[in-house]
């Protein structure tokens, strides 16, 4: 069998989420290294689709940064070097701070978050002249705001189960293969 690649695909276009509030769930939480070689978390957030709301099932992505060390407050430190106020805050909106649970590294937060529910504020702004979506995670809706009132979510609703990542044997033979970016590299 041929493979025929005459016809090339038509482009997927995604619109941007309109700005506002929308109830999300964490649907990932890893660190991964930046270009710089500082470490970031990144947030997976799915919108929830049991509330009545736009852009069901959509994903959005917070990334918090480390910081550089001329920069680093004895806060950030105690953080591994993430913006303290960053990490807090998203501890307090998903409900971790109030587990009682305490942690050794960043690693111990990544695995609590998948499946945790919270509310976010989107906003648009240019980034290499592009307009795209952003989440500042300061400025995020908390359930402690006294004008916040959640969406009535349908009473079976229950946040998907976190399966952690299969890992399958890596694939030999392809050395000739240029590495592709990876979403580190991209700009959003």
């Amino acid at each position: 069998m041929a493979f025929n690649f005459n016809n090339k695909p038509e482009a997927v276009k995604f619109e941007l989420i309109p700005a506002g509030d929308y109830e999300v769930f964490v649907e990932k939480a890893e660190e991964r290294p930046t270009k710089e070689g500082r470490k970031q978390l990144s947030l997976q957030l799915r919108i929830r689709d049991d509330v009545e709301q736009a852009c069901k099932k959509r994903l959005l992505f917070l990334n918090i940064f480390q910081k550089k060390p001329e920069n680093l407050t004895d806060a950030d430190r105690q953080v591994e070097n993430y913006i303290y106020d960053h990490i807090y805050n998203l501890l307090d909106v998903t409900g971790v701070l109030n587990s009682g649970k305490e942690f050794a590294c960043m690693a111990d937060i990544c695995r609590l978050l998948p499946g945790r529910e919270l509310r976010v504020t989107v906003h648009h702004e240019t980034w290499n002249g592009r307009l795209q979506e952003r989440i500042d995670p300061l400025k995020g809706v908390q359930e402690s705001d006294p004008d916040y009132s959640a969406p009535a979510a349908s009473s079976s609703y229950s946040a998907p189960s976190y399966q952690p990542p299969v890992n399958p044997a890596p694939a030999t033979g392809f050395d000739d293969f240029e590495d592709l970016p990876s979403d580190d590299d991209l700009p959003f």
